[in-house]
């Protein structure tokens, strides 16, 4: 059986599709950019309310359980475009958000969250968001960070695949997506 990656927890796919039958397509509102050598994550908020960018190790799939390690920053939506230096300083008006562990009723787990404190070569991670609609996350390891130019984000190129835009492409697709 086909089994899905969320929030740490394996999910059949008959399951998951029931659980995202009403819920509305995630859209491509997050990328991935470098400034001075540190990966920045990019939220276009679509005029949304309490929008958050998240970053969260994305563990392979082989039927291990993981703790969800993640680092996560919200606050309120002042621009239609938010970048946050990853594992840094949040912007104005912003918080990192704790990591607590909660507990999912409808699947009786209990999730376990730990902060994520620093990026390791040959680990992937995926950075996520939402304001509004939730966001395709954008997987990427450090390895792929010298290849993204200062004009340029990784952004989301299809459910499972990413690719290097021009930051005027990425911000244009994603406003439309809004």
């Amino acid at each position: 059986m086909r089994r899905r990656r969320i929030l740490g927890t394996l999910l059949p796919l008959p399951l998951l599709s029931l659980l995202t039958a009403c819920t509305p397509p995630d859209e491509p509102l997050v990328a991935l950019a470098v400034q001075d050598g540190q990966p920045v994550g990019v939220l276009v908020t679509c005029g949304g309310s309490f929008p958050r960018l998240s970053i969260y190790e994305n563990h392979p799939d082989d039927g291990t359980q993981h703790p969800l390690t993640r680092w996560a920053v919200s606050g309120p939506s002042t621009n239609d475009i938010v970048e946050v230096a990853l594992l840094g300083q949040p912007p104005d008006g912003w918080e990192v958000d704790a990591a607590t562990d909660f507990s999912d009723s409808g699947l009786g787990t209990v999730v376990d969250v730990e902060p994520l404190t620093e990026l390791r070569p040959e680990v992937t991670y995926s950075v996520g968001g939402r304001s509004g609609h939730n966001a395709i996350s954008v997987d990427f390891t450090l390895a792929d960070l010298p290849r993204i130019g200062p004009d340029q984000v990784l952004a989301p190129g299809g459910r499972n695949s990413t690719k290097i835009v021009s930051r005027k492409t990425f911000q244009r697709k994603a406003r439309d997506s809004c």
